[in-house]
């Protein structure tokens, strides 16, 4: 059965357009097949306007409260103290997250604030605190500026925290508390770091220190158990007589330094003793005990003699040093006099301990190296956690703080309305044109010759039904065309 059992004046109308200009047009007929279905379209759009209506205001008012924090960088230069602590900010603002939105303290939250009363009455709270941490936002914000020093252009600048809630009093509170816990997470977590980086650094430094100081007293003890030794193997050259005159030629040496080193540190120090105590006989000659000159000259006495012992304390060691490289000289000049049997074994193992000191003193030396490195790092360390103690590194500032939303932010209601009726419409004119490509009515001449298998005697229009808007426009194309 067809589906337009009446074509009516519509129909003819396309006919005649059909016949005038030769071919059948989809296009053609669009208009007559919207009109003769509109109540297929109007009513699904009169549905999708009610539903989007309906959704508009049955969907629940929400609220959004934001804030604005800013990264700070650090106050001093970078070329006078660079934290060893090299922590990119995106990891930063992760940890910070993790931390703001764990379960004990969005349940700590949700229970402060008396937040989801209704959900807590029927939904289980890992339910609940899920739901939070969607309500939850945090977002950076990039850097838009191009050509910007040291790569500044898409880097992260700032944070936005925002919390959406039924009440905008209520999100207003909690992002308040995010902004502040955040903040305070952020600046203990970089305390932390730095203040354990620099531990960290002072225990490998003492660690370091610790080998160097033994492996100087496995050398002082080589050289003290081997000094004769030791001073032949860098003395004999196969000539003993030779061997024996540089050997007291730098005994005398040694004790040429003993002398001026004790000269040095008595006589110096002597003098000052003695213009001080000549000093303090002239005043008491002069004035009593009492007397301010008497005390101030006593006074100088005092540390005249604390000079000469801390300079006569500070030259002992040198001395005493220089009298054992003394005693091994010589005690190595008389192994080279004596020739002895036990004399050449003892000088045969002189390379195996001069090969060992060597070792032992290479290595302290690489240690050195690592300690002086260590030590650097670990002053900028010590620098940087004081940075951070005191608020002058690279910390988070709240910029913009968040503020009582005066409008929800959903649901958008105009948007839903209009969506909805674009919606219905658009589905009803789908199902319009769904039907026609199905059913496919006869529409036209060309359409009636191929459903019959010839050509139609004679067209006859109806003019049973007034002539609409439509009709009139399409006669007038028609008229037009006719007479072009």
């Amino acid at each position: 059965m067809n589906p337009y059992p009446n074509p009516g004046p519509l129909a003819s109308l396309a006919q005649q357009g059909e016949d005038e200009g030769g071919s059948s047009s989809f296009l053609q007929v669009l208009p007559v097949i919207l009109w003769e279905k509109r109540w297929w379209i109007i009513a699904p759009g009169v549905l999708g306007l009610v539903g989007g209506v309906v959704a508009a205001f049955t969907i629940p008012t929400m609220f959004e409260s934001s804030a604005t924090v800013l990264i700070e960088s650090q106050q001093l230069p970078l070329d006078v103290v660079n934290s060893p602590v090299t922590d990119v900010i995106g990891q930063r603002i992760a940890r910070a997250r993790e931390r703001v939105l764990s379960r004990q303290d969005l349940i700590r939250l949700i229970r402060t604030n008396n937040l989801y009363a209704e959900e807590q009455r029927h939904q289980a709270l890992s339910a609940i605190v899920d739901k939070m941490r969607d309500a939850t936002s945090v977002e950076a914000i990039g850097s838009d500026i191009t050509g910007a020093p040291g790569g500044a252009a898409g880097r992260t600048i700032a944070l936005k925290i925002g919390f959406s809630y039924a009440d905008p009093v209520k999100a207003q509170i909690v992002a308040q508390q995010y902004v502040n816990r955040f903040l305070e997470v952020d600046a203990s977590s970089q305390t932390d770091q730095a203040v354990g980086a620099a531990n960290f650094l002072n225990q490998q430094g003492s660690q370091i220190q610790a080998q160097i100081s033994a492996i100087e007293s496995q050398i002082t003890k080589i050289k003290s158990e081997n000094g004769p030794l030791l001073a032949l193997q860098s003395q004999a050259t196969g000539n003993p007589a030779a061997d024996a005159g540089r050997i007291d030629a730098e005994i005398i040496g040694l004790q040429g330094e003993n002398a001026r080193l004790a000269a040095q540190s008595g006589g110096d120090g002597n003098s000052a003793v003695q213009a001080a105590e000549m000093a303090l006989a002239n005043a008491r000659a002069r004035y009593s005990d009492t007397h301010p000159d008497v005390i101030a000259a006593q006074n100088q006495l005092d540390a005249a003699r604390r000079s000469a012992t801390a300079t006569s304390g500070a030259s002992s060691p040198m001395i005493n040093a220089n009298n054992a490289q003394i005693s091994s000289l010589r005690a190595a000049k008389a192994m080279i006099l004596s020739q002895s049997g036990e004399v050449r074994a003892a000088q045969a193992r002189g390379p195996a301990l001069a090969a060992e000191v060597d070792a032992l003193e290479k290595r302290a030396d690489s240690l050195r190296d690592q300690y002086r490195d260590i030590g650097s790092k670990a002053q900028s360390a010590q620098l940087s956690a004081r940075m951070q103690t005191e608020q002058k590194g690279e910390r988070l500032t709240l910029a913009d703080p968040p503020v009582v939303p005066d409008a929800p932010y959903k649901p958008n209601r105009p948007l839903l309305i209009a969506g909805g009726l674009v919606g219905g419409l658009g589905l009803g004119a789908a199902i319009v044109l769904l039907l026609e490509l199905i059913l496919r009515p006869i529409r036209g001449t060309e359409m009636l010759r191929e459903a019959a298998g010839a050509a139609p005697l004679v067209i006859i229009p109806d003019f049973s039904r007034k002539p609409n808007m439509i009709i009139r426009w399409l006669e007038r194309r028609n008229r037009k065309r006719a007479r072009t």
